[in-house]
């Protein structure tokens, strides 16, 4: 029986304080990761609970509020958690907005706000986490990418470009960084069973909602959990000789 252990590994996982960043967060602590820094835009009753609930599955918690769209945010994030456990493993940009807005109702301040959030995010951490781990043995970097950044999505023009520059950066991450021993890959999950997707699919009539999901050639929504497995494949020894992919989590769904 293969076991994937994350032990002796320390992990941030970024924008954790629900769905997908909330199952990534649990899954490294059920994995036995060493250390594992949680990022939360704020801390509230629902991140505490998110720390305590991995604290109960073994792992030593830190627990930051803070906006990864900053630099000095994730400046912060990366100094505090490297001084606390004298590592960093394995970052995991997960941080991310979505609105559901068409074409004509998309403002520049709307465009910015997930462009910024979205990309610069996944920059900023892929840059400073990198920072730290080629002068520290390498480790593995995981983005939060969509198969929206692949299609281009439906629900709104910025989410799609977004992640597209996502997965972009995703793959100069992987061969700039390779020289460092330092492996970064991308999430691409299609429709998955968060908030966020049930937020932006409040707008659909009953039967477009039928459609959206008969779409799936699985028929179902994604759980959040099948998201997280893919994310412990990417940030252990399993997958040592992969660097620059991109793999789509969406029940078969292409386009």
């Amino acid at each position: 029986m293969v076991n994937v252990s994350m032990e002796n590994k320390v992990v941030i996982v970024t924008g954790a304080a629900k769905g997908i960043g909330r199952a990534i967060a649990l899954k490294m602590a059920e994995a036995g990761c060493r250390g594992l820094a949680i990022n939360a835009l704020r801390i509230d009753e629902q991140t505490e609970t998110l720390a305590q609930e991995a604290q109960a599955l073994g792992a030593n918690v830190l627990l930051m509020a803070g906006d990864m769209s900053k630099e000095e945010d994730v400046k912060k994030l990366i100094d505090t958690t490297t001084q606390k456990w004298n590592g960093l493993d394995v970052m995991i940009n997960n941080a991310g907005i979505a609105k559901a807005n068409d074409l004509f109702n998309t403002s520049t301040d709307d465009w910015d706000q997930v462009v910024t959030v979205n990309m610069r995010s996944t920059f900023l951490g892929m840059k400073f986490a990198a920072a730290y781990m080629k002068d520290h043995g390498g480790g593995s970097i995981i983005n939060m990418g969509s198969i929206a950044g692949i299609t281009g999505g439906s629900t709104s023009p910025d989410y799609g470009a977004s992640k597209a520059g996502v997965l972009a950066l995703t793959k100069y991450g992987a061969k700039f960084l390779a020289q460092y021993g330092i492996r970064v890959n991308a999430l691409a999950p299609g429709t998955i069973n968060t908030q966020m997707i049930k937020r932006n699919f409040e707008h659909l009539k009953p039967e477009e909602l039928k459609a959206r999901l008969a779409a799936i050639p699985m028929g179902r929504m994604g759980d959040p959990e099948e998201v997280a497995n893919v994310a412990l494949f990417f940030a252990s020894d399993l997958s040592s000789f992969i660097t620059g992919d991109s793999l789509m989590i969406t029940g078969g769904r292409h386009t």
